[in-house]
């Protein structure tokens, strides 16, 4: 006779379509090559629109610790920095620079958010965890793994809009945004689908200073909404994790059964299966040119920000495209701190 306790499982596994997209964060692995070509031209992409923006003063001017002098040596890096902070403070920073107001993926954007939002995230809290890694003389991860998690973004993201049927609001967008990326970033964590559930639940109910984003989108102030959208998402992610057990909802059946119906609204939503599908639909429809166009925009950006033969240096590496995803993700990090910049 089967375990109460495993049909229970079994039958929320298959009631909850909040749960396959817990399972899918947690453990699927991308294998679609053109998949990752995708997340790594976004990456790229982000890259560049971080760099162009940050050379700017009164962006450059924001990115930093929310405490003057509270840095967090061994944390997460800011791209085109000297900066260590905490994950989520970095995620803030990341999430100023990558903003959509700076330009970017607008060929990602038709279809749902824009994918520099959650990236933010998923890059902090990579270098985070590779970087800590690194100390305890572990293996830390590469930055295929990480294009693999730009990918389930998109994945998420793509999932989440199908039940708005139209392009989604700056709200709607801000909100896909931070429910992927609380799934990526709790499962980069180390959670379990359960713990990833938890985070998803506080993104969904979290709207931070998100109320009003289409206006707000319309000034400065609304890249804000973005930064904070997804640093908080951090935050949740990391004292989830860090609770384990205690803390969490009891049952499993009641926080999926909430979750799915804040989420899944639409059938065809819920029942869509989740792989790479969003980014080798993607990858069908772009033009061999568009990727050499955005690595001439990434070497541009990189040349007009960095010392020339630190820019050299960064531009050999992304280019080796073999050899930059089997990089371990704290090393690709490194070769673009700068020294005596915020």
């Amino acid at each position: 006779m089967a375990s109460p306790v495993l049909a229970r499982e079994e039958h929320t596994k298959a009631m909850s379509p909040v749960v396959d997209l817990a399972e899918y964060a947690a453990s699927f692995a991308v294998d679609s090559d053109s998949a990752i070509a995708v997340a790594r031209q976004c990456l790229l992409e982000s890259l560049a629109c971080g760099f162009e923006t940050i050379s700017a003063p009164q962006r450059a001017s924001l990115v930093g610790p929310i405490v003057p002098g509270a840095v967090m040596p061994g944390g997460a890096r800011v791209p085109g920095t000297s900066l260590e902070l905490d994950p989520a403070q970095a995620a803030f920073c990341l999430g100023l620079m990558l903003c959509r107001a700076a330009g970017g993926d607008d060929w990602l954007a038709p279809d749902h958010a824009h994918i520099a939002d959650p990236v933010g995230a998923i890059l902090a809290v990579a270098d985070y965890q590779a970087r800590r890694a690194a100390m305890e003389g572990k293996p830390p991860p590469k930055v295929r793994d990480v294009l693999g998690a730009i990918v389930k973004a998109l994945e998420i993201q793509a999932l989440l809009a199908a039940r708005d049927g139209d392009r989604p609001t700056e709200a709607a967008a801000i909100r896909l945004a931070r429910i992927a990326a609380a799934a990526i970033v709790t499962a980069q964590l180390g959670g379990t689908p359960a713990q990833i559930i938890s985070t998803v639940g506080y993104a969904c109910r979290d709207e931070g200073i998100a109320n009003g984003a289409d206006e707000l989108h319309a000034s400065r102030s609304g890249d804000w909404v973005t930064a904070d959208a997804i640093s908080r998402t951090v935050r949740h992610a990391c004292r989830v994790v860090a609770a384990g057990g205690s803390g969490l909802p009891t049952s499993l059946d009641l926080e999926a059964g909430r979750v799915d119906r804040e989420l899944f609204g639409n059938p065809r939503a819920a029942a869509q299966r989740l792989g790479s599908v969003f980014a080798d639909r993607v990858a069908c429809s772009r033009k061999p040119l568009a990727a050499a166009v955005l690595m001439l925009r990434f070497q541009a950006a990189v040349d007009g920000y960095f010392p020339a033969r630190q820019a050299e240096r960064i531009k050999t590496l992304f280019a080796a495209r073999e050899r930059f995803d089997d990089l371990p993700f704290n090393e690709m990090m490194a070769a673009l701190v700068t020294n005596g910049k915020r």
